[in-house]
């Protein structure tokens, strides 16, 4: 299998399972809100390498934020653009490559993210009925009730911006490395 597909096979699967949770096991199912935009302006290039059974995958992500919109491009390891999106707090705009599945939603790529890098009150305010998010600086535990959700491990803690961060989601099975390759801050 040529290797943008694969790719492109893994966002489907990620697409599909990123923080979902339920409300209690016969509720509907809910799904992490996005949060809104945070400051200060400034641009990330990442690698987000994706695992679970049997497989890996990585995307390069280019991110800029400030306190009105957050934008991501994703590109394949080839370079071949497969993604923008801009977020602006109320609404999406997004502009998908047409060799993405109509299923791939690049929202759950800025989920994970806001879940490692947002400021935990910012998060507290959008999480879903009966979850919670706790925190000890070195680590995020998502929970649903009591069922863990999802860990996040500061492998290199930065007060500004961890530059290695590792996402494991207990509930699908998929777990993220997410290097900071690297961290420019913009004028406003």
């Amino acid at each position: 299998m040529p290797r943008g597909l694969a790719f492109l096979l893994m966002l489907v699967c990620l697409s599909g399972c990123a923080l979902i949770g339920t409300t209690g096991g016969s509720g509907p199912t809910e799904l992490l809100p996005m949060a809104p935009p945070v400051g200060p302006a400034r641009r990330i290039v990442q690698q987000i390498t994706a695992f679970w059974p049997g497989r890996q995958e990585s995307l390069l992500c280019v991110l800029e934020l400030d306190k009105q919109h957050i934008a991501i491009v994703g590109l394949s390891g080839d370079g071949i653009s497969l993604f923008n999106l801009s977020y602006d707090g109320k609404a999406v705009t997004l502009d998908k490559s047409p060799l993405l599945p109509a299923a791939f939603s690049p929202e759950f790529i800025i989920k994970d993210l806001q879940l490692v890098y947002w400021p935990l009150a910012e998060l507290q305010k959008i999480l879903p009925k009966n979850w919670r998010l706790e925190t000890d600086g070195q680590h995020r535990n998502l929970y649903d009730n009591n069922g863990k959700l999802a860990d996040v491990d500061y492998l290199q803690p930065d007060a500004v911006w961890s530059k290695d961060v590792s996402v494991t989601n207990h509930r699908y099975h998929y777990h993220l490395h997410i290097l900071t390759l690297s961290y420019d801050t913009l004028p406003e």
